[in-house]
Protein backbone atom coordinates (compact mmCIF):
# COMPACT_ATOMS: atom_id res chain seq x y z
CA UNK A 1 0.00 0.00 0.00
CA UNK A 2 1.36 3.51 -0.77
CA UNK A 3 2.11 5.46 1.57
CA UNK A 4 0.30 9.34 1.68
CA UNK A 5 3.41 10.95 1.77
CA UNK A 6 3.96 14.32 -0.12
CA UNK A 7 6.71 15.66 -0.83
CA UNK A 8 9.03 17.58 -3.71
CA UNK A 9 11.11 16.18 -5.76
CA UNK A 10 13.85 18.76 -6.31
CA UNK A 11 15.94 19.62 -9.13
CA UNK A 12 14.58 16.98 -11.94
CA UNK A 13 16.24 17.07 -15.18
CA UNK A 14 13.32 16.23 -17.50
CA UNK A 15 11.10 18.95 -15.93
CA UNK A 16 10.81 21.75 -16.83
CA UNK A 17 10.40 23.15 -13.23
CA UNK A 18 12.99 22.75 -10.19
CA UNK A 19 10.38 20.99 -8.17
CA UNK A 20 7.84 18.87 -8.61
CA UNK A 21 5.16 17.45 -6.14
CA UNK A 22 4.29 14.26 -5.60
CA UNK A 23 1.18 13.25 -3.30
CA UNK A 24 2.25 9.74 -2.72
CA UNK A 25 5.24 7.65 -2.09
CA UNK A 26 4.76 5.54 -5.30
CA UNK A 27 4.28 9.04 -7.29
CA UNK A 28 7.89 10.04 -5.66
CA UNK A 29 9.19 6.45 -7.40
CA UNK A 30 7.93 6.87 -10.56
CA UNK A 31 9.35 10.40 -11.27
CA UNK A 32 12.73 8.60 -9.87
CA UNK A 33 12.06 5.73 -12.93
CA UNK A 34 10.64 8.89 -15.60
CA UNK A 35 14.22 10.47 -15.01
CA UNK A 36 16.19 6.97 -15.14
CA UNK A 37 14.17 6.18 -18.93
CA UNK A 38 15.83 7.07 -21.54
CA UNK A 39 13.07 6.70 -23.82
CA UNK A 40 11.70 9.87 -21.96
CA UNK A 41 12.81 13.18 -22.24
CA UNK A 42 10.53 15.75 -20.59
CA UNK A 43 7.66 15.29 -17.97
CA UNK A 44 5.94 16.93 -15.53
CA UNK A 45 3.07 16.56 -13.58
CA UNK A 46 2.58 20.39 -13.38
CA UNK A 47 0.65 20.64 -16.49
CA UNK A 48 -2.80 21.99 -15.67
CA UNK A 49 -4.65 19.61 -18.24
CA UNK A 50 -7.99 18.77 -16.71
CA UNK A 51 -10.13 16.17 -18.13
CA UNK A 52 -14.16 16.17 -17.88
CA UNK A 53 -16.61 13.46 -17.49
CA UNK A 54 -20.11 12.69 -16.18
CA UNK A 55 -20.13 10.56 -12.96
CA UNK A 56 -22.65 7.83 -11.56
CA UNK A 57 -25.00 10.56 -11.07
CA UNK A 58 -24.45 12.39 -14.38
CA UNK A 59 -23.26 15.37 -12.71
CA UNK A 60 -20.26 16.92 -14.79
CA UNK A 61 -16.92 16.86 -12.65
CA UNK A 62 -13.20 17.23 -13.87
CA UNK A 63 -9.94 15.30 -12.69
CA UNK A 64 -6.42 16.08 -13.05
CA UNK A 65 -3.87 13.63 -14.52
CA UNK A 66 -0.90 12.44 -12.59
CA UNK A 67 1.71 12.99 -15.19
CA UNK A 68 2.42 14.56 -18.70
CA UNK A 69 5.13 12.74 -20.13
CA UNK A 70 6.91 13.49 -24.08
CA UNK A 71 8.80 10.44 -24.96
CA UNK A 72 12.42 10.83 -27.44
CA UNK A 73 10.01 10.32 -31.10
CA UNK A 74 8.02 13.01 -29.79
CA UNK A 75 5.06 11.22 -28.92
CA UNK A 76 3.24 12.92 -26.09
CA UNK A 77 1.06 10.65 -23.24
CA UNK A 78 -0.72 10.68 -20.58
CA UNK A 79 0.50 8.25 -17.35
CA UNK A 80 -1.87 7.64 -14.62
CA UNK A 81 -1.21 6.06 -11.48
CA UNK A 82 -3.78 3.55 -10.37
CA UNK A 83 -3.65 0.52 -7.41
CA UNK A 84 -4.63 -2.56 -8.90
CA UNK A 85 -7.74 -2.17 -6.42
CA UNK A 86 -9.14 0.28 -7.97
CA UNK A 87 -8.99 -0.60 -11.56
CA UNK A 88 -12.34 -2.31 -11.50
CA UNK A 89 -13.98 1.14 -9.81
CA UNK A 90 -16.92 2.47 -11.94
CA UNK A 91 -15.26 6.15 -11.52
CA UNK A 92 -11.88 4.95 -12.44
CA UNK A 93 -13.47 3.24 -15.52
CA UNK A 94 -15.60 6.39 -16.34
CA UNK A 95 -11.87 8.66 -15.98
CA UNK A 96 -10.29 6.02 -17.83
CA UNK A 97 -12.74 6.07 -20.67
CA UNK A 98 -12.89 9.88 -21.05
CA UNK A 99 -8.92 9.83 -20.94
CA UNK A 100 -8.74 7.54 -23.88
CA UNK A 101 -10.57 9.47 -25.56
CA UNK A 102 -9.62 13.30 -24.91
CA UNK A 103 -5.72 11.31 -25.65
CA UNK A 104 -6.90 9.99 -28.90
CA UNK A 105 -8.56 13.08 -29.93
CA UNK A 106 -5.05 14.52 -29.46
CA UNK A 107 -3.17 12.45 -30.84
CA UNK A 108 -1.74 10.97 -27.50
CA UNK A 109 -1.59 8.03 -25.79
CA UNK A 110 -2.73 6.75 -22.37
CA UNK A 111 -1.12 4.53 -19.90
CA UNK A 112 -2.36 3.40 -16.53
CA UNK A 113 0.82 2.69 -14.35
CA UNK A 114 -0.98 0.42 -11.99
CA UNK A 115 0.58 -0.77 -8.69
CA UNK A 116 -0.57 -4.21 -6.45
CA UNK A 117 -2.29 -3.31 -3.21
Amino acid sequence: MPRTDRGEFENPKKSAYSIEYYDSSWEFEYMKELEDDPSIVKWTKNHGLQITYFDDDGKFRTYKPDFLVELADGTKEIHEMKGTHLLSNPITKRKVDRAREWCRVRKMNFRIISKYQ
